[in-house]
């Protein structure tokens, strides 16, 4: 694994490059919509079925989630690790689907509907309480998904840094980045600032 020979170098720049797309890549297999051709809902006049699931349910209830999910485990065989995350992200496909046909079917569309500002203009999003509608009706699935998710990337970087010998973090943190990391960080916490400020504009107290 690629971020086991990082940890084993003690070359800060790759772990935290190769744990970043981990990370990601081990996340994106806790979605269901993810392990499934149907992936928007193209097939079955569902369309914009993956952001409303992926992005504005967590949009208007993540910070009410409950992300404590234990330690990170060993994992002895992380491929066959991967392989049950995706099964059970496919395992949900048939739900996330049917759920919503059953949701939308009971709501007329300018109750599931709002204009938000968005940047510099305005976009059409699914409305705060169909939206809360649609995640109850699936009894939680978006806040086990993730939780799952949080588990297993923290699962997978502490295999790594096992199978490395389990180096001394605290040695790493007095090593600096190189530069062209230090600008990918700088350009990350500007965007950061940014959004904040958007959302300070769009909503003041």
């Amino acid at each position: 694994m690629r971020l086991t020979k990082a940890f084993l170098r003690g070359d800060v720049d790759r772990i935290l490059r190769y744990a970043a797309d981990l990370g990601h890549y081990v996340a994106d297999a806790h979605v269901p919509l993810h392990t499934t051709e149907n992936y928007n809902g193209q097939l079955t006049n569902q369309h914009g079925i993956h952001a409303f699931w992926e992005s504005r349910i967590p949009e208007l209830s993540a910070e009410n989630y409950d992300h404590l999910t234990g330690r990170a485990m060993y994992l002895d065989d992380p491929l066959t690790a991967a392989w049950v995350a995706v099964r059970a992200s496919n395992a949900a496909v048939d739900s996330v689907l049917a759920i919503d046909k059953e949701v939308d079917a009971a709501w007329d569309d300018d109750e599931q509907y709002v204009l938000e500002s968005q940047g510099r203009g305005t976009v059409r999003k699914y409305s705060e309480a169909y939206t809360k509608a649609y995640e109850a009706a699936m009894g939680g699935m978006v806040e086990r998904r993730m939780n799952a998710s949080i588990l297993m990337v923290g699962s997978y970087w502490y295999t790594a840094w096992v199978n490395a010998g389990q180096p001394d973090l605290d040695h790493f943190e007095q090593r600096d980045v190189s530069d062209s990391l230090k600008r990918v960080i700088a350009a990350e916490e500007e965007q950061m600032r940014m959004a904040k400020d958007a959302i300070g504009r769009d909503h003041p107290e």
